[in-house]
C-alpha cells in the first residue's frame, strides 16, 4: 500500500515500533459464510486464546497473504499491517476510512449492505450478501492501495457499491466518528510464516493509555490510484 498520509486523532504514531502491541492470542478460520468472490472477505473468524472477540466476520488488507480455512493462527493486535501487500511500507498504517466502513459493517449499519442476504443489497436493492460483501472488500482494497476497484471485480453492482463506499460513505463515517475502535490482525501460521492482516473491532483503553502506546491516530490517505 503506497500512501501520502495526514494524521488524524489525539496523536500520531510516533514510530513504526510503537503501534505493536505483541502477540496477543490466537484465532481459528471456521470459513467464508459470505466471502471468497476474489479471493476476499466476509471471513469467520473464532477466538482460541487472548482476547475474547468471540466469533466475528471481517475482511483482508493485502492481496499477497493468505489464510485457510480449518487452520489456526496467531496474532498481533497492531494499527498497521506488516510484511506484505501490494507496495508501500512496512508497517503500513490502517487508512480511517477503512476503519470507519469496517466498524458500521460490525455493527449491522453499513448502507445497502445485505445482512440478511434477502437479495436487496447494492444501489439497485439487488445484490446478495456475497456481492455486498465483495463490494466492501474491493472498497477496503482500493483505499488500502491494493488494487483498484475495477481490477477487483467486473459486476457493475459491486463496482456501484465499492465506488459510493470509497467516493462518499467512508469519509462521512470517519466524520460521524467511526472506526476509533477498529484494529488490524497481523496473522502468522504454525510455522511462523506471516499470514494474511485482518480487521478487527475491540474495546479501547482510556485516551492517556492510548498516547502511551501511540495507538491514539489513524491514517488518513488522500491520493487513490490512478485508474
Amino acid at each position: 500500500m503506497k500512501r501520502t498520509l495526514m494524521m488524524i486523532g489525539l496523536s500520531a504514531l510516533a514510530a513504526p515500533a510503537m503501534a505493536n502491541i505483541g502477540q496477543d492470542g490466537s484465532l481459528h478460520f471456521s470459513g467464508l459464510p459470505f466471502g471468497g468472490r476474489n479471493g476476499g472477505g466476509e471471513f469467520k473468524m473464532v477466538s482460541m486464546t487472548g482476547y475474547d472477540f468471540g466469533t466475528f466476520n471481517t475482511f483482508c488488507l493485502e492481496l499477497n497473504e493468505h489464510v485457510q480455512v480449518g487452520q489456526d493462527y496467531t496474532y498481533d493486535i497492531n494499527t498497521a499491517a506488516v510484511d506484505g501487500g501490494a507496495g508501500g511500507p512496512s508497517p503500513d498504517p490502517l487508512d480511517a476510512r477503512t476503519a470507519a466502513l469496517y466498524e458500521a459493517f460490525v455493527r449491522g449499519t453499513l448502507d445497502h449492505y445485505d445482512y440478511d442476504n434477502s437479495g436487496d443489497g447494492g444501489m439497485g436493492a439487488d445484490m446478495d450478501r456475497k456481492l455486498t460483501a465483495a463490494a466492501l472488500q474491493a472498497a477496503i482494497w482500493e483505499i488500502e492501495e491494493e488494487r483498484t476497484i475495477e481490477q477487483t471485480d467486473s459486476d457493475s453492482r459491486v463496482r456501484a457499491l465499492a465506488n459510493y463506499y470509497v467516493d462518499t460513505l467512508a469519509q462521512q463515517l470517519v466524520d460521524n466518528g467511526l472506526g476509533s475502535m477498529v484494529r488490524v490482525l497481523n496473522m502468522w501460521d504454525s510455522s511462523g510464516g506471516n499470514a494474511q492482516d485482518m480487521l478487527v473491532l475491540i474495546p479501547l483503553p482510556t485516551a492517556g493509555a492510548l498516547a502511551g502506546l501511540g495507538l491514539a491516530g489513524l491514517a488518513v490517505r488522500r491520493r487513490r490510484l490512478a485508474k
